[in-house]
């Protein structure tokens, strides 16, 4: 009896360990080809173009290693620090008005005062799925001296896209343009975190409803504005399209709009991939460095 009985217990016994070695095996074979796709399209081409960048290689031939010298170029290259210049103005002269105004739209269309929500909602949102060509020619016609909207409703002949003083705030208004859309939805999405409880609480309470957005809202929505606000600043800091398609296309307007990413392309199709990929490096530690001021400076280190 039992060695019966021991025989029947051993396949259980293997059932269980075959059963346990599955549930812990299944969810790495689905994450698999995203694993695959991280080191083939990700972290190889990083790795190797931190490596190229230490070389001068026209895509073709032998690389030559020149040490530090792409980036000592580059870092005593007088547009470089222009495009940098004109980088950070696109990100601290957008970043506040549309975190702002994403975030009051956010709370009027989530608000029971305001009806056609599934009207507003799609038409706010829709600079963001436009064509960023589609897009720059409509401000062009807006922005146009002589015969754009404005002009013409002012009277005045302002050189919005000739004007190196004005130039780069069009480039400004479009981006403010195209990203409220998209930085509403997150917010609508954070939203729904707040419960309806806590409103009414403070309601009852005898808060009012600036009271409630201030000392309710807005902190329990922190980590929706973190998220927001590392979010803008990656795509800020490699912004291309817009001041491109906006102003550039004369020798002379390009340098004073162009971004950081103007320097990496344009070393790409003169054949200086060493000096793109330090163009690159120089970009991914701007965005790293600024992004962790933003991270300290809204307390996402803090565990409430």
């Amino acid at each position: 009896m039992q060695v019966e009985s021991g025989a029947r217990i051993q396949p259980q016994v293997r059932r269980r360990v075959s059963s346990k070695w599955r549930d812990r095996t299944v969810p790495y074979i689905f994450i698999t080809p995203f694993i695959l796709s991280f080191f083939v399209f990700f972290l190889f081409p990083a790795v190797y173009a931190l490596v190229l960048s230490f070389y001068k290689y026209k895509g073709y031939g032998t690389a030559s290693f020149v040490g530090v010298d792409n980036y000592v170029s580059l870092l005593t290259y007088g547009t470089f620090w222009l495009s940098v210049k004109n980088t950070l103005f696109y990100l601290v002269g957008h970043l506040v008005p549309v975190m702002v105004i994403s975030f009051l739209l956010a709370v009027a269309i989530h608000s029971k005062l305001v009806k056609w929500k599934a009207v507003f909602k799609p038409l706010i949102f829709l600079p963001q799925i436009m064509a960023s060509v589609a897009a720059a020619l409509i401000w062009k016609v807006i922005f146009s001296t002589h015969s754009g909207v404005i002009n013409n409703l002012l009277g005045t002949q302002y050189g919005f896209l000739e004007d190196p003083s004005l130039m780069k705030w069009s480039v400004v208004v479009l981006i403010i343009w195209r990203a409220v859309g998209w930085f509403m939805v997150i917010f609508l999405a954070g939203l729904t975190t707040v419960g309806e409880e806590v409103q009414e609480a403070a309601t009852i309470d005898g808060a009012n409803g600036w009271q409630r957005m201030v000392y309710i809202t807005v902190p329990l929505m922190k980590p929706i504005f973190l998220f927001a606000f590392l979010m803008n600043t990656i795509h800020s800091l490699k912004i291309y399209n817009e001041p491109n398609l906006l102003v550039g296309g004369g020798l002379t307007s390009v340098p004073a709009v162009a971004p950081i990413m103007n320097i990496l392309t344009d070393n790409i199709r003169s054949g200086n991939f060493g000096m793109a990929s330090a163009v690159g490096w120089i970009l991914f530690v701007m965005i790293y460095i600024v992004s962790i001021i933003q991270y300290k400076l809204l307390g996402g280190n803090k565990t409430e």
